[in-house]
C-alpha cells in the first residue's frame, strides 16, 4: 500500500513539473533589449511592420533619405530625423495592440527660412565676433538677422549671384541698431558681427517674433496661400506600423 503511495506521489510531482515546464517553454521569457534597424525611403518604411513582444525595451535604429519627424501614435512619442544619419528612437513595449507610425518629412529651404535656421552664434560678450561664409546656394537671396536679445538690432544680407565681389563684410553692434542695416555680399564672402554694445548679444537668421512687419492686404493674403501650401507639403504620411504581442 506505501509503495503504491509513493508511486502515486511521485506521478503527480512528475506531472507538476512537466506543467511548469511547458508553461515555461510556452511563456515568452524576460523581456529583451532590442535594437532593430529601420530605414525609410521615398516615404516608404523598412520593416512595413516592427513586431516586438510586451515589455520589451527597444531602440530603433532609423536612418532616412529625408529629414523629418517621426511618430509612434498611441504612445505618443515623436522624434526629429535628420537625413542620411542613422538615430536612436527608444521606447518600452507597455501597451499591446498594432499602432499606426507616420513621418512628417520637412523641406531644408523651408527650414533655411525659419528662426536660427540659416545661422545661429552663442552669446557674445562685448568686444566678441561671429563670422558666417555665404553659400553658393543664397545667391539671389535675402536673409535677414538680429539679435534674440535686443530685437531693434537688426539687418539685412542681400546676397547677388556673382560669386567673390567683396571677400569680407564687417557688421557692428552698437547701443542702438546693427550698422550697417543692410549689405550686400555675394557667395564666398565671409560676414564678420562684432559686439561693440555693452551688453552680451546674438546673431541669428531669420526675423524676430516681436519684430512686426507693416504689410498690406495682398501681401498678408500671399502670407495666407503660402502658409496653405506649406501645410499641404508638410502633411504627416503613414508609414507602416508597431505591432506589440503579449508576452
Amino acid at each position: 500500500m506505501n509503495i503504491k503511495k509513493s508511486t502515486l506521489t511521485a506521478l503527480l510531482m512528475a506531472v507538476g513539473l512537466i506543467a511548469m515546464i511547458a508553461a515555461t517553454a510556452c511563456g515568452g521569457g524576460d523581456p529583451e533589449e532590442l535594437d532593430l534597424p529601420v530605414s525609410i525611403t521615398g516615404g516608404v518604411m523598412d520593416p512595413g511592420t516592427i513586431k516586438v513582444k510586451q515589455g520589451d525595451m527597444v531602440t530603433l535604429k532609423i536612418n532616412a533619405d529625408e529629414g523629418g519627424e517621426f511618430h509612434l501614435h498611441t504612445y505618443d512619442i515623436e522624434a526629429d530625423i535628420p537625413a542620411a544619419t542613422v538615430t536612436d528612437f527608444y521606447f518600452v513595449a507597455e501597451a499591446t495592440g498594432r499602432f499606426k507610425i507616420t513621418y512628417h518629412a520637412q523641406n531644408e529651404e523651408h527650414e533655411e527660412e525659419t528662426h536660427g535656421g540659416i545661422f545661429k552664434s552663442h552669446e557674445l560678450a562685448p568686444g566678441s565676433s561671429f563670422s558666417y561664409e555665404v553659400d553658393e546656394h543664397q545667391a539671389d537671396e535675402m536673409i535677414p538677422f538680429h539679435s534674440h536679445l535686443r530685437p531693434a538690432l537688426n539687418g539685412t544680407i542681400m546676397v547677388s549671384q556673382e560669386p567673390g565681389q567683396i571677400a569680407e563684410v564687417s557688421i557692428e553692434y552698437t547701443e542702438e541698431a546693427a550698422e550697417p542695416h543692410e549689405v550686400m555680399v555675394g557667395p564666398g564672402t565671409v560676414i564678420t558681427w562684432t559686439n561693440n554694445s555693452s551688453v552680451p548679444q546674438t546673431v541669428i537668421s531669420g526675423l524676430h517674433a516681436d519684430m512686426v512687419m507693416e504689410d498690406d492686404g495682398d501681401h498678408d493674403d500671399e502670407m495666407e496661400m503660402d502658409e496653405e501650401e506649406e501645410d499641404d507639403e508638410g502633411e504627416e504620411i503613414e508609414i507602416g506600423f508597431l505591432e506589440v504581442q503579449p508576452r
